[in-house]
């Protein structure tokens, strides 16, 4: 499967080469073709992790008023999902879409000879790792901006220092691990995080704005 995905980008590299003959160029074009394949799927996924943390108050009050009664709690989250339109499940679904893109990707730049030799930027061959610490250090930035622009702030302590932990331990695995990357490689997750930051401003933009709206018209309703 990851060798049929690689074969898959090196001729959609080799197509956008025939148009923007860089290497380099043409994975940043990947990228971008890349993300808005997968925005809808974005959308989803990043609006049920913010709907979710806006929800938590109701939830909690949830479990209060029907402490030690599992059953209606349960009929009652799933009441408030279903008026939210959320499906907690969905939210893993883009993640793990995202692993077989980026080893398909690692395989098709790291073990195809036909990238071997092609400079991009400050870095020799796009094929191998930087020499320089330059871009291990711009993984571990975006990385750790892209977990601050998608994490939820949460007023739970507990639930705050287990966010931080799991930032820090990725963040550090990216940073032992970024050094081993070919350099190609690491331009799409620089471009894709990038672009996910972006993206996930608008996003939860658009959900504030859609939970606000729905609260004015139930209070509206409530009123007559």
């Amino acid at each position: 499967m990851v060798q049929s995905i690689a074969n898959f980008f090196t001729w959609v590299l080799d197509l956008l080469y025939s148009i923007v003959p860089n290497y380099g160029a043409d994975i940043i074009f990947l990228t971008v073709l890349l993300k808005a394949i997968l925005t809808p799927l974005t959308y989803h996924q990043l609006r049920q992790s913010f709907l979710m943390t806006r929800l938590q108050p109701e939830l909690q009050e949830i479990m209060k008023k029907y402490k030690g009664d599992q059953n209606r709690i349960a009929q009652e989250q799933q009441k408030l999902y279903k008026e939210h339109g959320v499906n907690p499940l969905l939210g893993c679904f883009l993640p793990l879409l995202q692993i077989p893109i980026f080893f398909g990707l690692y395989r098709a730049l790291g073990f195809n000879t036909k990238f071997a030799g092609v400079p991009f930027l400050w870095v020799p061959d796009i094929s191998k790792a930087d020499p320089t610490w330059a871009t291990t250090i711009l993984m571990v930035t975006i990385t750790y901006l892209q977990f601050r622009a998608t994490s939820q702030p949460t007023a739970d302590p507990n639930m705050k220092r287990q966010q931080d932990f799991m930032m820090y331990m990725f963040v550090l695995m990216i940073a032992f691990i970024a050094r081993s990357f070919p350099f190609g490689v690491a331009l799409y997750w620089f471009t894709f995080s990038a672009f996910s930051i972006l993206e996930s401003f608008v996003i939860k933009k658009m959900v504030h704005q859609e939970i606000e709206a729905r609260n004015n018209a139930k209070a509206a309703n409530s009123g007559k």
